[in-house]
C-alpha cells in the first residue's frame, strides 16, 4: 500500500478516536441541556434556567460527600472575602436591636470610612441610598452596606429620634483573624488576659491568608509570659497550609504536622516542622476547643496534642478531616468546592467523623486531655461567644456606650435562650443581669495555668 494511503488511514483513525472521545464527553452535557429545555417548557412550576442549573450542580456535588458543593454568586464572593480577610464596606460593628428591630451601630472600626464619618454607637440604620431597611434582617442590611470599593452610599440613621444622613465611600476593610483578650484604645489588640497579665491569650477566628503572619506578630510582641492560651472555639477552619505554618511556630524541627491522602488512601504529602518556633518550648500552652472547632483547627490542636506540646481543654471537636479545593469556574463568577484529599494526625489517627474506621467508635476529631473535658450546652456556647464579642469591643467604647452594647447583647442572648427553651422572650432583668458572663472553659484554662505555674500567678 502506498505510504500516502497509510498516512490517510492513520489520520482517519486519529480523527475518529478524537470525535468519539468528544462525543462521549458531550453525551451527558447534551442530555443535561435537553432536560433543562424540557423542564423550562413543560414544568407546572416556572423556574429560571439559572435556578435549574444551580439546583443541578448542587445535586450532583452533594452525592460526592458532605463538604463538596457548588458556590455561586454572592456566596462565592463572601467565601473569597473570608479567605482574603478583606471586603468592600464602611467598617462598622453592628447588631440587630431586638427592641427596635433595626440594625444598630455598636462601634466604628478605627481608620475606616465609618470612623471618619463619625458613626456613633447606638445609631440605628433606617435607610440606605433612600431605601428603608425596616423589616429587613441583619444579613440583608449588611449586604447593602458592602459593595464595590470607592463607591459612595448614603446612610440614614435614627439618632435619638432625629434622622441623620451621611454619605460615605466604601473602602477595603481588613479583617483580623487573630484577636487578643481585649481591644486597646487605638484599635489594636492586647494579647494578655486582663485579669492575669502574665498569661498570653490569642483567639484564632479562622485560618485565612494572613493568619500565620498575624499570629507571628502577636507572639513577637507579647513579651515575657508564664503561659499561653490559644482559643480555637467556633473556628471552623480555613487554609490547610496556614494551619501547617501555625503548628510550625510551636514545634522543633523535623516533627510531622499532617499527612494528606488522596483517592484509595494513597499518601499525597507529609508536612514537617522547620524550626520556626516562636515561643519558648518551656512555656505551657493550652488550647480551647468545642464542638464547632473544625478542619484546620483540628489539624493544629491534633498535631500539637500528639507531640505533647499543648493541653486541650473543652469538648470533642467536629471531626472534619477532608481537604477541599476551591476551583473557580464561569470566569470566576462561581466555583466548585471539591473534596480532593483527607488529612491525618501525626499519630496516624483519622480526624474525619465520616471515615468508615471511626463511625463505630465515634472517636473522631480531637478530644480534650483527660480531666479537662467540659460539658457545654448550645446556650453555653452561644453565651461564651456573645460575651467574648462584647468584651473585644469595650476598648473602643465609653462606659456608657459599653453598657448599651451589653444590653443589646443580653437581649439577643435571652431571645436565643427562649427559642432553645421554647419560651417567649422576656424583658431585660434588673440588677445583676449586667454581671459579666462566666466563661467556664476559659476559667478552666486559668486553673490549668495555676496548677502548672504555681503560686506565682495572681489575679489583679
Amino acid at each position: 500500500m502506498p505510504p500516502r494511503n497509510l498516512l490517510l488511514i492513520a489520520l482517519t483513525i486519529v480523527v475518529s478516536l478524537a470525535c468519539y472521545s468528544v462525543a462521549s464527553r458531550n453525551r451527558y452535557a447534551n442530555l443535561f441541556a435537553e432536560a433543562i429545555e424540557v423542564i423550562d417548557k413543560e414544568s407546572l412550576k416556572r423556574i429560571s434556567r439559572e435556578d435549574l442549573f444551580v439546583s443541578a450542580m448542587e445535586g450532583m456535588l452533594k452525592d460526592l460527600d458532605e463538604h463538596s458543593m457548588y458556590i455561586s454568586g454572592e456566596m462565592y464572593q463572601m467565601f473569597d472575602e473570608d479567605m482574603r480577610q478583606e471586603f468592600g464596606g464602611v467598617g462598622v460593628y453592628v447588631e440587630m436591636d431586638p427592641r427596635s428591630k433595626r440594625l444598630t451601630v455598636l462601634a466604628p472600626m478605627p481608620g475606616t470610612p465609618a470612623f471618619e464619618a463619625d458613626f456613633q454607637p447606638g445609631d440605628q440604620i433606617a435607610e440606605i441610598d433612600g431605601v428603608s431597611v425596616d423589616g429587613m434582617d441583619r444579613r440583608e442590611v449588611v449586604q447593602m452596606l458592602r459593595g464595590r470599593v470607592a463607591e459612595p452610599l448614603e446612610i440614614g440613621f435614627d439618632r435619638a429620634g432625629e434622622l441623620i444622613k451621611k454619605i460615605v465611600k466604601r473602602a477595603v476593610i481588613p479583617v483580623d483573624s487573630v484577636h487578643g483578650d481585649s481591644r486597646l484604645s487605638d484599635g489594636g489588640w492586647d494579647f494578655h488576659l486582663q485579669e492575669y497579665p502574665n498569661i498570653g491569650y490569642v483567639r484564632l477566628v479562622q485560618f485565612g491568608r494572613n493568619t500565620a503572619d498575624e499570629l507571628a506578630r502577636a507572639l513577637d510582641t507579647i513579651g515575657d509570659i508564664d503561659g499561653l492560651v490559644i482559643d480555637l472555639r467556633n473556628n471552623t477552619g480555613g487554609l490547610l497550609d496556614v494551619a501547617v505554618e501555625v503548628c510550625d511556630m510551636f514545634l522543633p524541627k523535623g516533627k510531622k504536622i499532617v499527612t494528606t491522602k488522596v483517592r484509595d488512601q494513597v499518601v499525597d504529602s507529609e508536612s514537617f516542622s522547620t524550626s520556626l518556633e516562636k515561643l519558648d518550648p518551656t512555656i505551657p500552652v493550652c488550647i480551647l476547643v468545642n464542638r464547632t472547632s473544625a478542619s484546620a483547627s483540628e489539624v493544629v490542636s491534633g498535631c500539637l496534642q500528639d507531640h505533647g506540646r499543648v493541653t486541650l481543654i473543652g469538648e470533642q471537636t467536629w471531626g472534619k478531616g477532608t481537604v477541599q479545593n476551591v476551583i473557580p469556574i464561569q470566569r470566576g463568577e462561581s466555583a466548585l468546592k471539591l473534596t480532593t484529599a483527607s488529612y491525618w494526625r501525626p499519630s496516624g489517627r483519622s480526624i474525619d467523623r465520616y471515615d468508615d474506621g471511626v463511625k463505630e467508635t465515634k472517636i473522631w476529631g480531637v478530644q480534650p486531655d483527660e480531666g479537662w473535658e467540659i460539658e457545654l450546652t448550645e446556650e453555653d456556647i452561644f453565651k461564651n461567644s456573645r460575651s467574648r464579642y462584647v468584651r473585644e469591643l469595650r476598648g473602643l467604647l465609653t462606659p456608657e456606650q459599653a453598657k448599651m452594647v451589653q444590653e443589646i447583647s443580653l437581649l439577643n442572648m435571652q431571645a436565643v435562650e427562649a427559642r432553645l427553651n421554647s419560651e417567649n422572650p422576656t424583658e431585660l432583668p434588673e440588677g445583676d443581669s449586667l454581671a459579666p458572663h462566666v466563661d467556664r472553659p476559659l476559667q478552666r484554662a486559668i486553673e490549668f495555668m495555676q496548677q502548672y505555674i504555681g503560686n506565682s500567678m495572681k489575679a489583679i
